[in-house]
């Protein structure tokens, strides 16, 4: 009975997806009107978006500036739409997509007049049409010297409420039912239905063939594509490396050496907490290394494994996400940087703004703040207390029924016989690790930019930031891992356990197909999410209730929803940000707060609503990582961790963004009152765990 009524209250789940409001097709146009730019005027011939930027609509240009002259534009529907705001939002999709191509050729795009309407030229300007009829969607660009450019698309339709039944149902099913294989692949299977279903097929042919698809269309570009091949062989590298280092003795060495530290449940935790904020450059790296290397410490006081998951998965992505020597801050940067011009900012000032957005980043703060009250309180509530009794009690480090995402055989490895236990034969493959890693992001970086130098990346900010977008970290995190695993290796060789290797690296990674499987899934499912343009359709429904003073708050949730159905908190940053500088800064007009202040704070809570939606998703990648480093069950790891991050963001809505952008209140002054009220929040709520007896 009660598997029916979960059943039911799954398809219960779905069905309030066909409930909400369809979005309407002319925002929508004018949302995708910026795609039609990269279409070419003529077969083989230069797009329409080269044909503007180096033509006579450009009344300025230099070695690194334009200035285009963009007198109109404006949205043709049949009917015409009432809705008079479709023309601003065409516009302005246009001159977004047209920053972000300026950007990629390294030029900073300005327009005429956009701060001051009445420096327009109408003589000298380009103006724009965006038509839609029925499934074509066209853009005709006008100037009195080009003439008139046409290019179109067929077979356009807009995002519908379907795109979110995938992530809603595959997110549904896995905390249920707690097979997350099984969700996600229905998830998976469901958004190949959907586009099947929007190419004509009927429902037979589209559940059919949409099987089919799943292997040939949606899992071979993931088997393929390059980055995926070297984050897998990252996981795999890492994971054989900890399983070389138990044979060798280099982890009970460790843990010995620890244990004179880190000698309870409170001491082991705070070391976690520590190591985590110390791994700050990358969060993949985070969540591997530390997981793997605190978990056996963590097994022998009891502390279980979700607590452990989580104590990884919230310092991983907050630090990285905050820190300005982090593989994240360029990527952050580039999201919104093309469009500063349109606050009156030069591309080259996004750097000051995203340290500017730092005292506002709420949740990462929060939630790293709420880690260290976590474990020097030795409190914990909801689930998660529930967990730590029950590992402390009964010494189960997983739930009765759970499925750790690594097996036992792997995490009950022991030292070779007569190997000696030697921390260094674990501390070194580490720190050849973290090194290796560091030194091939550096030459990478150089690399491409050669006109930094080695002295500029002690010196010079921008020299650091430049170096670390261009670094390649995804491929240097893999030649850290295989280079700590070759040198594990070799200590494993001299220690005397060489015919142990072989067996220890079959055992820690024989019981990965479920990993690899949830990881490979949401790839996928993220992958579907983008082609039905869930995100958008979104971002559709919230816009047009945006209220100035609201709009952090309202980012924050809309970006949070977007992370939490797509999985991926990196493609939500690359989604909104870029339709966040322009718009905030012209709502900041509005408000006493002023267009500069809202428009930090929005792009601050864009970025904080992404990871706090990525933390709470079970198809997250470092999500997923977590809990294979930690060897939890991925879906408890999900559900204990949600109680926490939902606490925190609640703080950051309540007394960091609403504030602030309501109230004026410095962020100086919210964040000592967040930190004060979880602080309260757990004093009230927790409850402390005793230490076990080992």
């Amino acid at each position: 009975m009660k598997r029916v009524l979960v059943a039911l209250a799954c398809l219960a789940t779905a069905a309030l997806v066909f409930l909400l409001p369809a979005g309407d097709p002319a925002r929508m146009a004018a949302l995708d009107a910026y795609t039609l730019l990269e279409l070419p005027v003529e077969e083989g011939g230069p797009t329409i978006a080269q044909r503007i930027l180096e033509g006579p609509a450009v009344i300025s240009r230099t070695d690194s500036q334009l200035e285009l002259s963009l007198f109109g534009c404006i949205l043709a529907t049949d009917p015409p739409s009432a809705d008079l705001e479709v023309h601003g939002l065409a516009r302005r999709s246009l001159v977004r997509g047209l920053r972000k191509i300026a950007a990629d050729k390294g030029l900073e795009l300005k327009f005429e007049g956009e701060l001051d309407a009445s420096k327009s030229n109408a003589e000298r300007g380009a103006g724009f049409t965006v038509m839609l009829d029925g499934e074509r969607l066209s853009l005709q660009y006008t100037h009195r010297q080009d003439g008139t450019l046409t290019v179109h698309r067929d077979g356009w339709k807009p995002p519908q409420r379907s795109s979110l039944l995938p992530p809603v149902l595959a997110i549904a099913l896995a905390i249920a039912f707690r097979k997350p294989i099984l969700a996600l692949f229905a998830g998976v299977w469901c958004a190949a239905i959907l586009m099947r279903l929007d190419g004509g097929a009927n429902a037979a042919v589209a559940a059919g063939a949409g099987l089919l698809d799943v292997a040939s269309s949606m899992l071979w570009p993931q088997l393929v594509d390059t980055n995926k091949q070297m984050i897998m062989g990252f996981v795999v590298a890492m994971l054989a490396m900890v399983g070389v280092m138990t044979v060798s003795g280099g982890i009970r060495g460790m843990v010995d050496a620890l244990a004179r530290l880190a000698r309870g449940v409170k001491s082991t935790q705070i070391a976690t907490w520590m190591m985590g904020l110390a791994v700050f450059f990358d969060d993949y790296a985070n969540c591997i290394l530390v997981g793997t290397t605190m978990r056996p410490l963590a097994d022998r006081f009891r502390i279980s494994r979700e607590k452990l998951s989580y104590l990884v998965d919230s310092t991983a992505a907050p630090i990285a996400g905050i820190s300005i020597f982090s593989t994240w801050i360029a990527y952050e940067v580039s999201t919104f940087a093309p469009q500063l011009p349109a606050a009156g900012l030069s591309v080259g000032d996004g750097y000051a703004v995203f340290v500017e957005t730092l005292p506002y980043r709420f949740y990462c703060l929060f939630t790293l703040f709420f880690v260290g009250a976590l474990v020097l309180t030795g409190r914990d509530f909801g689930p998660m207390l529930t967990a730590e009794r029950r590992a402390r009690s009964t010494g189960q480090l997983v739930r009765p029924g759970g499925k750790p995402m690594v097996g036992d055989a792997a995490t009950s490895l022991e030292p070779a016989p007569g190997v000696t236990p030697r921390a260094i034969n674990a501390l070194l493959p580490v720190v050849t690790f973290v090194l290796v890693t560091l030194v091939e992001i550096v030459r990478v970086g150089l690399a491409a930019h050669p006109e930094h130098s080695l002295v500029a990346l002690f010196s010079e900010f921008r020299a650091i930031t430049d170096v670390l977008a261009d670094g390649e970290s995804t491929r240097a995190i893999l030649v850290g891992a295989c280079s700590g695993l070759g040198l594990a290796a070799v200590l494993a060789l001299l220690a005397g356990a060489a015919a142990h290797i072989p067996r220890a690296v079959f055992v820690t990674l024989r019981n990965m197909g479920v990993a690899v499987g949830i990881l490979y899934l949401a790839w996928m499912i993220g992958d579907a999410c983008g082609s039905l343009r869930t995100a958008s359709f979104l971002s559709e429904l919230v816009g047009p209730h945006l209220a100035p003073a609201a709009l952090p708050t309202v980012l924050f949730a809309l970006s949070a929803g977007i992370a939490f159905a797509t999985g991926t908190s990196w493609g939500t940053m690359s989604i909104l940000l870029p339709l966040v500088v322009g718009l905030s800064f012209n709502m900041g007009q509005l408000i006493p707060l002023g267009g500069h202040a809202l428009m930090v704070m929005s792009i601050a809570a864009v970025l904080e609503g992404s990871i706090f939606g990525d933390h709470c998703s079970p198809i997250s990648d470092t999500t997923i990582l977590s809990s294979t480093a930690c060897a939890a069950d991925h879906i408890d790891h999900t559900r204990t961790q949600m109680v926490y991050a939902l606490t925190t963001m609640a703080t950051a809505i309540v007394l960091g963004y609403f504030p602030c952008a309501f109230m004026g209140w410095d962020p100086w002054v919210a964040l000592p009152a967040g930190c004060g009220a979880l602080l309260m929040i757990l004093l009230v709520f927790g409850r402390k765990t005793p230490a076990a007896s080992v």
